[in-house]
């Protein structure tokens, strides 16, 4: 895996659309994760950027930031149902012909992390330039959102299947004894990125309202391998005739933008609110394929070569098709308010907010994304007369999210030092709609539970947080597994028939050389999922 898609941002930085696995968890840094997320109207200084840049305006002087969320997304699927047995004459049996399909786990080793742990950088500086411009304050970080785009499911019993090619994709293994991972379909392995250089700025238009905006500019990058049906209708899912396909591909133009505000109606109340515009995505590169060993046309061995035509980029080999992927992180918006527990002089003794967040996941853009790769299926009887890869939707059925986050602090004065204990709680609403929970991509609801504290000094506060994000076990009980008969084939309806496309609960394999509105009905995430998050916090901030 490549060192660059370390999943890091200068500015605000979604990650986690419907390719990365993992929707945006609440927070940035270690303040406020340590407070279950909540910050649009309590943050200030560097954290202000990513959650609210109207909370800049709060921070006098110079301030700079530095520290990170070290996040782990464990989770496992067992698929219902048994590997299909084969009656075809044609088809080579296999010794786990019938058996219950197996536990599957994210086993991921991210680039530059720590085992199975991600650091999620957070590095800023704020400045309100000496005051001479009076209200202002500009900001510019290195920021990532708290996000896990990482999987790794290419394994049955801990052992990998699918062998890394040298090109950077994956072949068969040559002893095909072994079940392959059931979860191949949708997920074999993954990680993602979004990459935003941000400024931020600030104003103070009243004495107790501001406003602030942030804009940034940078780039993405995907990493994905599936298995795909390497022939229409392999409902067997015949290993032998599936196909692989790997695309590494990069955007390097992505814009992004927020507003935020800030208004203190009473010396107790803080009021903040945020919103997040789209962020649209087109990134290009390379798709690496390679073909089961029986996969054929018209009883013949096939061949993916590059496009006559170019619809993501031109040239291409057959080592190296060029490809593309279109998607988008959707538009959030949040609102909050914070209570103020006040002391002598006004002293802050601690604070209790509760924040309302939206994420807009039902967008067409966000929940569905498009894959196309410049190739063709051809044979050596008609090198000339190939077929075109097709536009492959992959689609993930996604709803909006809602959640509501309740944290908070206490401050210990430390003779001229001040210890801060934090905490918080918090739930946020599942984005898989029913039947629609997939492994490469976290839809999950969740319960939210977090611990921190920091230590400060007159010019340095020290930052340490935990957290655990609880999923649970979310079952599945339906099982439907087309058997392979004469048009029409046999789907997962009430009699047993195709259903359209907008009326199917759960993905199919993607079949790429057939038009994706056409595409058999055949969902493979039916099954058992568990998961939970920990995350670990820590971060320093001066100021001066």
């Amino acid at each position: 895996m490549k060192p660059s898609v370390l999943v890091v941002s200068l500015g605000v930085c979604v990650s986690g659309s419907a390719f990365a696995g993992g929707l945006i968890l609440p927070g940035s840094g270690a303040v406020s994760t340590s407070r279950a997320g909540t910050g649009v109207a309590s943050t200030e200084g560097g954290e202000a950027i990513s959650l609210n840049p109207a909370g800049m305006a709060k921070s006098k002087g110079t301030t700079i930031t530095v520290g990170a969320a070290i996040i782990n997304y464990a989770m496992s699927f067992q698929r219902n149902g048994t590997y299909d047995t084969y009656t075809d004459p044609n088809l080579d049996p296999t010794p786990y012909e019938g058996q219950d399909y197996p536990i599957v786990e994210n086993n991921p080793k991210p680039p530059l992390g720590i085992g199975p742990y991600q650091p999620i950088p957070v590095i800023a500086v704020t400045t309100d330039l000496g005051g001479r411009v009076p209200g202002l304050t500009v900001g510019a970080g290195l920021y990532a959102p708290n996000a896990y785009p990482f999987r790794n499911m290419n394994n049955v019993n801990g052992q990998p299947f699918f062998v890394p090619k040298s090109n950077g994709g994956y072949s068969f293994p040559t002893n095909l004894d072994a079940p392959p991972p059931p979860t191949r379909y949708d997920i074999i392995e993954q990680e993602a990125a979004i990459i935003l250089p941000s400024v931020a700025a600030s104003y103070r238009i009243m004495p107790d309202l501001d406003v602030g905006a942030r804009f940034s500019i940078g780039w993405s990058e995907v990493k994905s391998t599936v298995a795909v049906w390497g022939e229409p209708a392999n409902y067997n899912e015949y290993i032998k005739k599936d196909g692989l396909f790997t695309l590494d591909a990069k955007d390097s133009f992505v814009t992004a933008w927020a507003l935020g505000a800030a208004y203190r109606p009473a010396p107790t109340i803080e009021l903040g609110a945020q919103y997040t515009g789209q962020i649209d995505m087109r990134a290009e590169g390379e798709a690496v394929n390679e073909n089961g060993p029986q996969v054929t046309l018209n009883m013949q061995p096939i061949m993916v070569l590059p496009s006559i035509g170019s619809r993501c980029n031109a040239g291409g080999t057959p080592e190296k098709l060029k490809g593309c992927v279109e998607f988008a992180v959707p538009m959030t918006a949040t609102v909050g308010g914070r209570y103020k527990f006040l002391g002598e002089g006004g002293k802050l003794n601690g604070d209790l907010e509760l924040n309302v967040n939206w994420q807009h996941w039902g967008a067409e853009r966000t929940q569905d994304y498009r894959v196309v790769v410049d190739a063709q299926v051809t044979t050596a009887s008609m090198p000339d007369n190939g077929i075109d890869l097709k536009d492959n939707i992959v689609r993930h059925g996604l709803k909006d999210t809602y959640g509501v986050l309740l944290g908070g602090s206490w401050n210990f004065p430390a003779g001229n030092n001040t210890v801060t204990a934090r905490g918080g709680v918090g739930y946020e609403t599942g984005a898989a709609k029913k039947g629609w929970e997939r492994a490469d991509f976290d839809g999950a609801a969740r319960a939210i539970f977090t611990v921190g504290g920091s230590y400060k000094l007159p010019r340095v506060s020290i930052d340490l947080g935990f957290g655990y994000i609880y999923e649970g076990t979310r079952t599945d009980s339906r099982t439907c597994n087309p058997v392979l008969t004469a048009p029409p084939y046999e789907g997962c309806g009430p009699n047993g028939e195709q259903q359209p496309i907008e009326d199917r609960q759960g993905p199919g394999p993607i079949n790429p050389i057939v038009n994706a509105d056409q595409q058999l009905e055949n969902p493979v995430n039916e099954g058992t999922y568990k998961s939970h998050y920990l995350l670990f916090m820590l971060g320093m901030s001066t100021w001066f």
